[in-house]
């Protein structure tokens, strides 16, 4: 990860943001051989944690925008509720506000023009749409999940998303426009050069699906001083939804089914018969207080206990980000709609043609697309709107309030760009005191060395900075077994193999065999300088019995803090796939006064204590987390209630065939 370590050596600085005065500041700004965006000044930035007050104020402000709506995403739930009332449905959808949204004009020039929305949408194609479900309903039926098993909506939300979907790609809301993209094979091996990675048969399959994972909002970018963007790990999915206390089995997350709704009659059609009887019987009788039938509710119960759940609990941050790099943001999404294309309701047809276990099929298009791409990409035409906006310059979106500075970055697989992986290496380079690291997959090895390779030259005879690093990590139990391996790479190379017992026996028999060096532990880790405690989250009942009163808190978050004087936030997990390979987007700031505000946050929000002031010690608070990692882990063993929401890590199950 030190390809550009170079680009950095400084002599005399100009630091707008805090002076302006010249001096030698921490070169937070990344640098790279590749296209990177230049760092933006007069910015304002605001953290938002959880779903309930990240939708909550997406909707606040398209519901007061006046001139268009950008949305890039990876998932796409038209028919979620953004505000809920009582329930997850008890509200309006996402969907119908940007209908809302689509029915406004505005003058301009005295001319009057219509409110625009844009959807951006990752779509390869009907296989991978089925094994993703990112955008339900996008083909019109009910199709499985990923972790291989079904999972399917309430039928009235399931309804509107099939009715949604086909309505805006027949035109019946001429304003919403919808647009979907894919990064060709071509790119895929490209992308990957220089990566090291273990993968299986199914892994080789799974890389041929590079998404295009970035989240953004751009709201009335055509009106510099009103205009406001969205840099976000949430998907628009309803599943994201969530408050920052993670209740156990809230109403207000999502009800989701292991079985089709709709298929409740057909296993028994006698019942369905005998029920209708006694229907018309009773109506017959003129007795119309008599229930319909008490077997039709029993059926209706027993379906409910069987095959619903609510949805998980999940953890995210976005960011709400306003100022000249909104400027930024709209390159970032002018390029990807000029290399998208547009979707017709006739494609529901593939579904139908493609074997849905058959991979092959994606591998035969691939194959052919390669050989007729020739490694070229050749986007579209540019529209109106997209070189009207190229007359705003980024000037004219300054704030004159505005206290924060923050540089746009990317992965791009089709642009060559790894800048959130410099970003990853440079904060890297620069910790002082810890890093903060809550992500949905820390699988990225070569991170973990880059780690110890910065301390140790901290360390070293002619630095001699004898301070102690402490390392947080929080991150979810991998939802597929492929994802073990890559997890404990990381895991062993920072001292916590052991909350990997199956792979650390693998490990310790292969030493014992001179096959392999003994796991670090991590005593001998903090030797070197580096303490790390690695954690999960959860939730419980409030009087906690048996292991069906605990919920594992799913971490979606891609966020990283460095000594409460910067931070990074987005879309980008710390994997290959996400340093390489899928199309992401990430803030990257030294705005202070934000990485403080959400470090307590989250601390607070882990443990009940927000952790110390401002740029003070991490000590005592990294033992506190050590001590109460392990105490919620015996709890959940013993069937006790959590304090807090940190446990440790602990995944004990056989690995899978590796996949990235």
């Amino acid at each position: 990860m030190d390809e550009n370590r170079d680009l950095y050596k400084q002599t005399l600085s100009y630091n707008v943001a805090i002076g302006p005065y010249q001096c030698l500041a921490a070169p937070w700004w990344i640098r790279a051989w590749h296209p990177v965006y230049e760092p933006r000044h007069r910015c304002e930035l605001k953290a938002l944690n959880c779903g309930q007050d990240v939708f909550a104020q997406i909707h606040a402000d398209i519901f007061a925008a006046e001139r268009s709506v950008d949305i890039v995403t990876w998932g796409f739930d038209p028919g979620m509720v953004l505000i809920r009332q009582g329930s997850a449905e008890n509200g309006m959808r996402f969907g119908d506000l940007l209908k809302l949204a689509a029915t406004r004009t505005y003058m301009d020039n005295g001319v009057e023009k219509p409110f625009i929305v844009r959807l951006l949408l990752w779509h390869d194609d009907a296989l991978s749409h089925s094994l993703m479900t990112n955008n339900p309903g996008y083909y019109g039926w009910h199709i499985p999940s990923i972790n291989l098993s079904p999972r399917y909506l309430g039928d009235a939300h399931e309804k509107y998303n099939f009715a949604w979907f086909d309505e805006v790609r027949a035109g019946h809301y001429p304003n919403i426009h919808l647009r979907v993209r894919k990064v060709p094979l071509a790119h895929v091996q490209p992308a990957l050069a220089g990566e090291t990675y273990d993968i299986g048969l199914k892994g080789v399959a799974a890389k041929i699906y590079a998404s295009h994972h970035q989240k953004m909002v751009l709201i009335d970018y055509e009106a510099p001083a009103r205009s406001i963007g969205y840099v976000m790990g949430h998907n628009s999915t309803t599943d994201f939804w969530d408050t920052a206390t993670h209740k156990f089995q809230d109403p207000l997350r999502e009800t989701i089914y292991s079985k089709n709704p709709c298929e409740l009659d057909k296993d028994n059609p006698f019942d369905v018969i005998s029920d209708d009887a006694a229907e018309i019987y009773w109506k017959a009788m003129q007795r119309p207080g008599k229930p319909t039938s008490s077997k039709k509710m029993e059926r209706v119960t027993r379906f409910m206990k069987e095959h619903s759940s609510v949805a998980k609990p999940y953890q995210d941050v976005s960011l709400r980000v306003r100022g000249p790099i909104l400027h930024d943001l709209n390159h970032n999404f002018c390029q990807g709609w000029t290399d998208s294309t547009e979707k017709s309701a006739t494609l529901k047809l593939a579904l139908q043609l493609t074997p849905p276990a058959l991979p092959l099929v994606k591998a035969a298009e691939a194959i052919v697309a390669a050989v007729t791409e020739k490694n070229s990409h050749l986007p579209r035409a540019e529209d109106d709107f997209i070189k009207q906006r190229k007359a705003l310059a980024w000037s004219a979106f300054k704030l004159g309030d505005g206290k924060h500075s923050a540089q746009l970055i990317r992965t791009q697989p089709m642009y060559g760009e790894k800048g959130i992986k410099e970003c990853y290496a440079n904060l890297t380079r620069l910790i002082r005191h810890y890093m903060f690291i809550q992500n949905q997959y820390v699988q990225y090895e070569a991170w973990a060395t880059q780690l110890k390779k910065c301390v140790a030259e901290l360390r070293s005879f002619g630095a001699g900075y004898a301070a102690p690093i402490y390392v947080f990590i929080l991150t979810s139990t991998p939802e597929s077994k492929g994802m073990d391996r890559p997890t404990y790479s990381v895991a062993k190379e920072l001292g916590q193999s052991h909350t990997m017992p199956v792979e650390h026996k693998e490990a310790v028999e292969m030493a014992r065999r001179g096959k392999a060096r003994m796991p670090i532990n991590p005593q001998e880790l903090a030797e070197s300088g580096i303490n790390v405690v690695m954690g999960s989250l959860w939730t419980c009942e409030i009087s906690a019995r048996g292991p069906a009163a605990y919920e594992e808190i799913y971490i979606h978050s891609k966020v990283a803090i460095v000594d409460d004087a910067a931070f990074t936030l987005g879309s980008a997990n710390l994997n290959v796939r996400s340093m390489a390979l899928d199309s992401e987007l990430n803030v990257l700031s030294q705005a202070m006064d934000v990485a403080y505000d959400l470090r307590t946050a989250l601390f607070n929000q882990c443990t009940g204590a927000p952790g110390p002031r401002q740029f003070g010690d991490m000590k005592a608070h990294f033992n506190e987390w050590t001590k109460l990692a392990k105490q919620n882990l015996s709890s959940i063993e013993n069937g006790l209630a959590l304090k807090g929401q940190l446990v440790q890590f602990h995944v004990e199950r056989e690995p899978g065939s590796p996949i990235i």
